[in-house]
């Protein structure tokens, strides 16, 4: 059967109007519609306060990357449950025209799936038969060929946000666009930040309240950058309002009486000498009923504490969960994770809104897990600290101190007292144990469902690391890099887990039919009992996933859709982590339902044919030194040992053609490519050529393999 969109939903002041345009029922005359109906003409993403409130217990759509205004990433659907989950299969499959994947969550309204991902790409496709419908490209191309550096940012962005008929996507370039939900057509588009000052976007613009709020990253890439939320009008794009989140160093800056209080917090020349930071680079949260926005910041560029604030003070608004006045921007209250941050252990990890029952007390609360290894519960009208505990292993701090709400500081972590030529490894990484991967809450379980990332980062006393260190084996035990976790949040006590072979997994979706989902960097799309991680379905998609899952229901069925294919900007960096060689395979986006009988389609994970290449005639000491050099110009994009995914739109080099040889230092020096990304290097011709060597003795192993 042919499953295109039956059934849409259009909302007037009379109500809901469910009008079938199923294939045995005859058309009426579009004129007479008009007659009859005239006030009814549906809206092709019709999403209101109204309509997200009123429909948030039905589940037939996800209007929000959270699902709903509680970001709990939870759906209330029950016709695939625990008895019947091993009854889904394939409804649709649907090859997306993103090369390099998408991490976010998708928007589905009204039998119509809205979904962006890397270079700010939108998508939309039919609910029923996955059929396209219509694409919108950004054209970062144009970006690139005046900053390359943006490519790689822009290949992280995590997606849309829909409302009153517009889709929301937002650009590395700092462009906040408003489309046509129905036609994909730009309806008007602004410059929100400076891309010339280091100011990026990765995420998707969030919305609700009438507005569109949008969060900016790479603050602290110069100094005196701040970063900063904003609210825009999504009819016009102007903006409302501006919350900066690190104070300014010049004083008459600072008007309002939480920059006044975070200037306190700052002390000597630091706010000058070394600048700003705090972005909010991810997922915010937006509460109707408190008129709320909550969202986590980043650190500051200058990671080590005592060189940033040699004389004290916390540092605000930097690792902290704020909460603002949705309408105005006013500050309401604060909580800083990590008081003296040293880690950049990030708190801008998706928020949670769950009611939670304490010590016989039903509570509102704002749960998080930031990148710090600790989850934690507050009170979402005061931010006051009810519980927190570790989801993760953590040895930089032995606990959280309850009374004060800061962190009880391991000195086993403080890299820089390291006696010197020794090396300390710190829990978690760098990258967190919690990413931009969202984690999800199930009311019914009370449980907190998080994707973990359990790796640590091998730093010397001068801050040179390794970023991060894949320990399989702790004090001779098994270790797994990668875990799902369930945490009860009352009492931060892990229930149940799951461990995987890779740190780099899919976001979490749980519901109501006892089920939590989770895609893995295996390529397995896999559903587990929601109270007792029992292993209940699963199926080999044939690509890593990244991305979470959602849900939705046409035609009285339900379906879980999730976006397949290694997506984010770090799979470059470490490609071993984030797939598996049988999960290699491109990015689409998979439906599934019960009784879904398509095939599913062929993957090819194998690598290409090795082409002609020029003989290498370098010595090993000449191939070393191109190696230092590929550390310190090319690991970032193109992988460690310059082994790169063999998809996207960053090239493993190993498979450089004669041709790509004979033009070497024109594409890295010259900046021949930059219109795709690649930055000219402004390094001598020497080191290019040493570069190119080391890449030819890397090819010339791999073809001694073959």
């Amino acid at each position: 059967m042919n499953r295109e969109t039956k059934v849409r939903t259009a909302y007037t002041g009379l109500g809901q109007v469910r009008m079938s345009t199923a294939p045995h029922t005859p058309a009426t005359p579009w004129w007479l519609c008009l007659m009859l109906f005239p006030t009814l003409a549906a809206t092709q993403g019709d999403v209101t306060n109204e309509r997200v409130l009123a429909e948030a217990g039905t589940g037939e759509n996800w209007f929000l990357k959270g699902g709903s205004f509680r970001g709990d990433h939870y759906s209330p659907l029950e016709q695939v449950n625990e008895d019947t989950v091993i009854n889904l299969g394939l409804a649709w499959s649907t090859e997306l025209p993103i090369p390099d994947g998408t991490p976010t969550t998708p928007i589905i309204v009204d039998g119509v799936i809205y979904l962006g991902g890397a270079y700010s790409k939108v998508v939309a496709i039919d609910a029923g038969s996955g059929k396209i419908k219509w694409t919108f490209d950004a054209d970062m191309q144009s970006a690139f060929s005046k900053r390359p550096s943006l490519s790689w940012i822009s290949r992280a962005n995590r997606g849309v946000a829909v409302w009153d008929g517009s889709v929301f996507v937002a650009t590395a370039d700092c462009r906040l666009i408003a489309i046509d939900a129905d036609r994909g057509r730009p309806r008007w588009t602004k410059q929100v930040c400076d891309p010339d000052q280091g100011y990026s976007i990765s995420d998707s613009p969030y919305v609700g309240g009438d507005k569109v709020y949008v969060g900016n990253a790479g603050s602290e890439s110069e100094k005196n950058n701040r970063g900063y939320v904003a609210a825009y009008d999504p009819t016009s794009g102007d903006e409302i309002w501006r919350f900066y989140i690190v104070p300014s160093h010049i004083p008459e800056e600072n008007d309002t009486p939480a920059l006044r209080m975070a200037a306190g917090t700052w002390t000597g020349d630091t706010l000058e000498t070394v600048g700003g930071g705090g972005n909010a680079w991810n997922e915010m949260t937006y509460d109707p009923e408190s008129n709320q926005l909550f969202f986590g910041t980043s650190g500051s560029a200058r990671y080590d504490y005592q060189s940033r604030s040699p004389e004290g003070g916390d540092n605000l608004f930097l690792s902290s969960i704020v909460a603002v006045n949705a309408d105005t921007g006013e500050y309401n209250w604060h909580y800083q994770t990590v008081t003296e941050d040293s880690w950049d252990y990030n708190a801008t990890m998706n928020i949670v809104l769950a009611d939670i029952r304490f010590d016989g007390k039903d509570r509102k609360t704002v749960l998080i897990a930031p990148k710090n290894g600790f989850h934690y519960a507050l009170d979402k009208n005061s931010g006051e600290l009810l519980t927190a505990g570790k989801y993760a292993k953590v040895n930089w701090a032995t606990g959280i101190n309850m009374e004060t709400g800061r962190p009880d500081y391991d000195p086993a972590a403080e890299y820089w007292n390291a006696p010197d030529g020794e090396k300390v490894y710190f829990w978690p990484n760098f990258w967190g144990a919690h990413s931009w991967n969202p984690m999800a809450f199930h009311p019914g379980t009370g449980l907190t469902y998080i994707p973990v990332i359990d790796l640590p980062t091998e730093i010397d006393s001068q801050g040179n690391s390794e970023d991060v260190v894949m320990v399989t084996e702790v004090d001779g035990q098994p270790h797994a890099p990668g875990k799902l976790v369930a945490i009860d949040p009352a009492n931060q006590v892990i229930r149940w887990s799951v461990d995987f072979p890779l740190p780099y997994n899919g976001g979490i979706m749980t519901t109501s039919g006892n089920l939590v989902f989770q895609g893995n960097a295996g390529g397995e799309f896999v559903a587990y009992a929601a109270d007792d991680g029992e292993r209940l379905w699963s199926v080999q998609t044939g690509s890593a996933i990244n991305a979470a899952p959602a849900s939705y229901a046409l035609d009285n069925e339900q379906y879980v859709v999730i976006p397949i294919g290694v997506a984010g900007g770090l799979q470059y960096r470490y490609p071993e982590m984030h797939a598996a060689d049988r999960a290699k395979g491109p990015v689409r986006l998979m439906a599934f339902s019960r009784g879904g009988d398509t095939s599913l389609p062929m993957t090819n994970a194998e690598s290409p044919e090795l082409p002609h290449q020029p003989t290498l005639a370098a010595s090993a000491e000449e191939i070393n030194v191109g190696e230092e050099f590929y550390a310190d110009y090319c690991r970032s994009c193109h992988g460690a040992n310059a082994v790169a995914r063999h998809r996207g739109t960053v090239p493993d080099l190993r498979f450089s053609n004669a041709e790509t040889h004979a033009t070497w230092h024109g594409i890295v020096i010259g900046g021949s490519k930059s219109a795709a990304g690649m930055p000219s290097m402004p390094i001598p011709v020497e080191e290019s050529e040493a570069i190119r060597n080391y890449i030819l003795s890397k090819s010339e192993a791999l073809r001694a393999t073959e």
